[in-house]
């Protein structure tokens, strides 16, 4: 029996489908967790650098579970960027011998906000290594002596980490996955460290480790200061300097809430997208055409499956549809993620196709 041109379309999806499952069980065993480590008194001393604008909501409790690690070799520099909320206020009432505040210049002609913010930082810091965080983040008491002594033992030039998301509303739960689904089925993890080639670079600004040679080497944030998603640029310069990059998993010990409502999701998604891909339009259409192609488009096709009574259609429509969630439900076990929210990927996928056509 000779297929029709919509079965094949449907199986071509669900192969296609199968092979990202596949990708993804890879990149799940292959993604490197680092785990709370005792604390040592022979690593390096460490700087801390935390830029904060507007952060009155999140920059208490960040920096008392910085100030609260057992590791106690470091130095925590806050620069507080122009705020115009109590975020200086907040700040006057942390005392603390291992905490310095800064009060961050006007921008200059040629920055971006945040890169020019943790370019004074870095000038004023003294350590081995260089901890870039965000303001959202909450650290385990000892996230800083498991971390670098990851980083040394594996001498990285830049050590960066997939945190704990953590999520309460309804579309927090729905969309904020999104960022592991992503990830995990759109490319193979093991070159972020095993390739030279520059396109298999990943970092998070939440949590950026350099050495301090390696920072230097590569010219720092003022390389690249009018770029807007600075993590990924920064990641490839490392890896277009022959230093050595590692991304793992850091759901132990740190964790972040990103945003808080709606509103918030999909004012940050849609900031980061397009600088994301590298401001290129061609590829942001291509991935909008995958994500409608690979995760919409089997429900249309279930339908039109119901409707000729095609039970292979509706079979092959199916077996796509469970796909994603299943990869969901794995993301769910490895990175505690809501798990019932997995089947409402589609819903996820669809919030994405919204974000790069907006």
């Amino acid at each position: 029996m000779s297929l029709s041109f919509i079965e094949i379309l449907a199986l071509i999806i669900l192969c296609m489908l199968i092979f990202q499952f596949f990708l993804n069980l890879v990149n799940i065993f292959s993604l490197k967790r680092i785990k709370p480590g005792k604390s040592k008194s022979d690593l390096p001393f460490i700087s801390i650098l935390l830029p904060v604008r507007n952060e009155e909501k999140n920059i208490e409790k960040c920096i008392r579970s910085i100030l609260a690690q057992r590791y106690k070799n470091f130095e925590l520099l806050v620069l507080n960027d122009n705020s115009t909320d109590s975020t200086g206020k907040l700040l006057s009432f942390i005392v603390d011998t291992k905490l310095r505040v800064i009060e961050g210049k006007m921008l200059e002609k040629g920055w971006i906000g945040k890169n020019f913010a943790c370019h004074q930082l870095q000038k004023e810091a003294r350590g081995e290594f260089l901890l870039f965080v965000d303001a959202d983040i909450i650290m385990d008491k000892d996230c800083i002596s498991g971390s670098l002594k990851f980083a040394v033992e594996n001498k990285t030039g830049l050590l960066s980490l997939m945190p704990y998301e953590r999520s309460i509303t309804f579309w927090e739960k729905t969309v904020i996955p999104m960022l592991y689904f992503s990830l995990m089925v759109s490319l193979p993890l093991f070159l972020i460290e095993g390739s030279r080639r520059k396109y298999f670079s990943v970092g998070n600004g939440q949590f950026m480790l350099f050495s301090r040679s390696c920072y230097e080497r590569i010219g720092g944030h003022e390389s690249l200061k009018n770029k807007i998603v600075e993590d990924i640029f920064l990641a490839k310069r490392v890896k277009e300097f022959g230093e050595k990059i590692i991304f793992a998993d850091g759901t132990f010990i740190v964790n972040c809430r990103m945003y808080m409502s709606l509103k918030e999701i999909w004012q940050g998604f849609s900031k980061n997208v397009y600088p994301g891909l590298s401001f290129s339009f061609p590829l942001l259409v291509t991935v909008s055409i995958f994500y409608l192609t690979f995760f919409v488009s089997p429900i249309f096709l279930l339908l039109y499956g119901e409707t000729i009574s095609s039970s292979l259609l509706i079979n092959l429509s199916l077996a796509s549809l469970f796909i994603p969630v299943i990869i969901r439900i794995t993301h769910s076990i490895k990175y505690k993620q809501p798990l019932l929210f997995s089947f409402l990927n589609i819903i996820g996928c669809l919030f994405v196709i919204c974000v790069a056509v907006n």
